[in-house]
């Protein structure tokens, strides 16, 4: 009995790890996706560009040895950009598979953009498609891009190494630097278009032109520059001169399938403070004392924020409490901050800033658009005995109703390499620096 046993455990062994034949592809057979860009189409529904590495020498998704583009149609970073218009996503890519020499997959896509227009009509008929798709990763980030998805998947290439995929992956991760967009998978997103809790956002892009910065010649310098501490601008609007032209700034906003509004890059930094999802960034106030003159921080959070909601008189009531610390980057008025007794009244001003900032873009939200991206409604459930309850009252339409409490502490921890502001001199022992009280 020992040995049949043994022989029947071998048999049945032998069939499991038989590897199954009839959907096996070797790697190179293939060619994997980068990214994936929709537009609305003219002869049919939607206009799909994807773009995808030539497997060349230096290619790969890197910058081959065409670097920017070459003398081939389409050919952009040791990749290929190729458009094609058709009723969905995956009918435009089987398509594809029939002007290229390997089949088309998803597997390793990076990116999905969405041009603004389509967003603002509508993107339901192109999230389930990719949603039931089993080769489609759930990782893979969402982009809504001003302009078209075409222009900004031809502008997608690598300036710093050669792997241009590893390029889409560090960019996407610079949230964490900056806090000036979220970074969301398509998983989040998804989900957030169908939860009875919440709404989606995600990354907002465009692509600059460098247009908006101004030569420095003898008509646009002036003598005191102004002080800008908050840059409320649009993708594409960023003062700034070489690099690659894609940038992300601020967020899209959506109310269902639909984009409704954005938020800026500030305002993306209030809502990523409110919701414990910003990791570091500098954050610049003007000085109080010596108006003209910038302070920035080095912020991020001390702790997750404290959300908490409850109902009084049939009105929803939200609170939110948030800890944030800092180190001073710089003091340009040279006031001596450092002090114990100047120390607290520099907290409490950059308390009040992120208070007032976080205050405006909660209220923004719910004013213009109804749109809960906070996700405050998973603390309203818990007053409610079921889901059939919660959904009933529908908090999506109540949002607008809620009362939003916030309360935030700012600690300003370190000084940096320096203890104290000494006064700048001249050669006639001349105090250039303000007053140092």
């Amino acid at each position: 009995m020992r040995k049949l046993r043994l022989i029947l455990f071998f048999v049945i062994l032998v069939f499991i790890l038989t590897s199954c034949t009839t959907d096996r592809h070797e790697v190179d057979d293939q060619v994997y996706t980068l990214m994936i860009g929709c537009d609305k189409g003219i002869e049919n529904k939607v206009r799909i560009t994807i773009q995808f590495p030539t497997y060349k020498e230096g290619g790969g998704g890197g910058m081959g040895k065409k670097g920017g583009g070459g003398s081939e149609e389409g050919e952009v970073s040791g990749t290929l950009v190729a458009t094609i218009e058709a009723s969905s996503i995956l009918e435009g890519i089987n398509l594809l598979n029939t002007s290229t020499t390997r089949r088309i997959s998803f597997v390793h896509t990076k990116t999905i953009v969405f041009s603004e227009e389509m967003a603002k009509e509508g993107v339901r008929d192109y999230l389930q498609p990719i949603a039931r798709f089993r080769e489609a990763r759930r990782i893979m980030q969402i982009i809504v891009c001003k302009g078209t998805a075409e222009d900004f998947i031809k502008d997608n290439k690598t300036q710093i190494g050669e792997s241009l995929s590893k390029a889409m992956e560090l960019a996407a991760k610079q949230s964490e630097n900056s806090g000036y967009f979220p970074e969301v998978p398509f998983q989040e997103f998804y989900t957030a278009t169908i939860s009875p809790y919440r709404q989606a956002f995600t990354i907002y892009a465009g692509l600059n032109e460098f247009k908006t910065i101004k030569p420095l010649d003898g008509e646009n310098v002036k003598k005191n520059s102004p002080l800008r501490t908050e840059y409320n601008m649009q993708p594409g609007d960023i003062p700034r001169t070489g690099n690659r032209k894609i940038e992300f700034i601020g967020m899209a906003v959506f109310n269902g399938e639909k984009m409704v509004g954005s938020l800026s890059s500030y305002e993306t930094r209030y809502f990523l403070l409110a919701t414990g999802r910003f990791k570091r960034g500098i954050f610049t106030i003007e000085d109080k004392n010596s108006p003209g003159d910038a302070i920035p921080f080095d912020l991020r959070l001390a702790r997750m924020p404290k959300t908490s909601a409850h109902f009084e008189n049939g009105v929803p009531v939200v609170n939110v409490k948030i800890s944030v610390e800092a180190d001073l980057g710089a003091i340009q008025s040279r006031i001596a901050y450092e002090k114990v007794n100047k120390i607290n009244d520099l907290n409490r001003h950059l308390a009040n800033i992120i208070q007032g900032g976080i205050e405006k873009t909660i209220r923004k939200t719910q004013q213009e658009w109804n749109t809960d991206i906070f996700g405050f409604g998973k603390k309203i459930a818990h007053n409610f005995s079921t889901v059939t309850e919660f959904e009933q009252y529908n908090w999506l339409k109540h949002y607008k109703e809620a009362k939003v409490n916030v309360d935030v502490i700012a600690n300003v921890r370190r000084t940096g390499l320096m203890m104290s502001s000494s006064p700048i001199r001249n050669n006639e022992d001349t105090i250039l620096s303000k007053e140092r009280k």
